[in-house]
């Protein structure tokens, strides 16, 4: 089973023991979608981090691009450093980091560049670009690789598991209430415990997010009064403590 396959029926799963009968049944795309929002409210929080080499074109421009910087998303990814003139490790160079004052992001009608102010780097030279980029999961929109450290999966659990919720609490409030059979669920009572649901699961995941990442290796309990059983795959009463 793949990493989405897993993420996807461990939300269905516990989706489904809180919505008891599933009056609403929403198919795997639409899991799928919720993964989809949590991965990027993740990478927002944590985003992935590479590093790329670039060989220096006698210029003060960097062209941004798939060919100098795979992934880098306009308005998202964030520059962390540069190296104008990036060091040979096998010398014992020193680093050569360029302030942040000496560098900017400039557009023209052809591309979007990073501008070396002070800097021209020839072409025996190699630009390090240390940047920020959105996680993948694979199999989710064509990805081919899990960058979601194994720690932090639960993460991604708690906020799918929100946007389920938040989504199922829509659909219960824009339904009419029930008036043929008295013990029918009241639909807006429903709406109700699914947003108080979803507020649970974020306070869960701003909790984790808010701690540093350490390995997954001490079980802490934690009671969250939800009513799931121990024979889930996915305990939301445990949460996996990192020491």
């Amino acid at each position: 089973m793949t990493k989405l396959a897993e993420y996807v029926a461990i939300v269905q799963s516990m989706v489904r023991e809180a919505n008891g009968a599933l009056h609403f049944n929403m198919g795997e795309p639409i899991y799928q979608s919720f993964i989809r929002r949590a991965l990027r409210r993740y990478s927002i929080d944590r985003p992935d981090e590479k590093v790329a080499a670039i060989t220096g074109t006698a210029s003060q421009y960097i062209t941004v691009n798939s060919s100098n910087l795979p992934n880098f998303i306009e308005d998202f990814s964030k520059v962390i450093s540069i190296e104008a003139i990036a060091p040979t490790i096998a010398s014992n160079e020193d680093p050569n980091y360029i302030e942040r004052d000496e560098w900017d992001f400039y557009r023209d009608d052809s591309a979007y560049r990073i501008f070396l102010k002070n800097c021209t780097p020839s072409t025996n030279d190699t630009i390090r670009v240390h940047y920020t980029v959105l996680h993948t999961i694979n199999e989710l929109d064509s990805a081919t690789t899990d960058t979601v450290p194994e720690p932090d999966r639960e993460a991604i659990i708690y906020w799918a598991i929100n946007e389920a919720f938040l989504s199922l609490a829509g659909k219960y409030a824009g339904t009419s209430d029930p008036t043929i059979r008295q013990d029918i669920v009241n639909y807006r009572t429903k709406s109700s415990d699914m947003i108080r649901l979803a507020s649970e699961y974020r306070k869960m995941y701003m909790e984790w997010i808010s701690e540093p990442i350490k390995p997954a290796s001490v079980i802490r309990d934690i009671d969250f009064g939800f009513g799931f059983g121990d024979s889930q795959s996915f305990q939301t009463h445990r949460s996996f403590s990192r020491n």
